[in-house]
């Protein structure tokens, strides 16, 4: 078989993309696959999801596996995930929760929002990877952040120190936890407010002022 150039392998994913669009996802994988098997990153994700999802070939988890290593490896970070959940859930791989880990770790390196919280989730639950409640928050904020609600309600839980969970290595600041709360329920979560009250309680009225402000702001920045 002759090597494609770099140019001739982005040329051939591009035009597999178009097939894409078309939806003649057989030929799609045809082509992804010609530009896959001579490294082109992208081309190994997207045959990875085409395997995953039996589009244009066979379903098969362990072909999918297989395809977002290669990416992964590479550094893609969408494929990163993928591979953490894969080996987060058993399919296609023995169930492996120290490489799921170790994937959501690459991934959340590169501001991968989901990973950033299932990492920080893994953290806190001692879920293939020691507890550690410092890291669980470092990854939790990055997510909270980025508009995750489910980090955000995390956040605000940790920050709430021992009240939280007496072995809580987090220092308690019973405003961010305020401001992690209502920003939470603003994005939705149906448990905030029971969070809300509690953090409240701990609060004077110029402290929940300071809360609100905080609130407030970052809502602005968000805009």
């Amino acid at each position: 078989m002759v090597a494609m150039t770099h140019p001739d392998l982005a040329e051939t994913f591009d035009e597999g993309m178009k097939f894409v669009a078309d939806r003649d996802y057989a030929k799609a994988a045809e082509l992804f696959k010609k530009s896959a098997e001579q490294g082109h990153m992208e081309a190994q994700f997207y045959l990875g999801l085409m395997c995953e999802g039996g589009q244009g070939v066979a379903q098969d988890d362990q072909q999918a596996i297989f395809w977002w290593t290669k990416a992964a490896e590479q550094g893609h970070v969408l494929a990163q995930n993928n591979l953490g959940l894969m080996y987060e859930q058993g399919r296609g791989v023995e169930q492996d929760l120290h490489k799921a880990a170790t994937w959501f770790h690459k991934a959340a390196e590169q501001g991968d929002v989901e990973a950033q919280y299932t990492i920080g989730f893994m953290y806190a639950n001692g879920e293939g990877v020691a507890r550690d409640y410092l890291k669980a928050m470092f990854w939790l904020s990055k997510a909270a952040e980025q508009g995750d609600v489910a980090s955000q309600f995390k956040v605000a839980q940790l920050s709430l120190g021992n009240v939280y969970t007496p072995d809580n290595t987090v220092k308690q600041d019973f405003i961010e936890a305020y401001k992690w709360f209502k920003i939470a329920g603003i994005d939705g979560d149906a448990n905030a407010k029971d969070g809300l009250e509690i953090a409240e309680s701990y609060l004077t009225p110029s402290a929940v002022e300071e809360a609100q402000r905080r609130v407030d702001e970052w809502i602005a920045n968000r805009k």
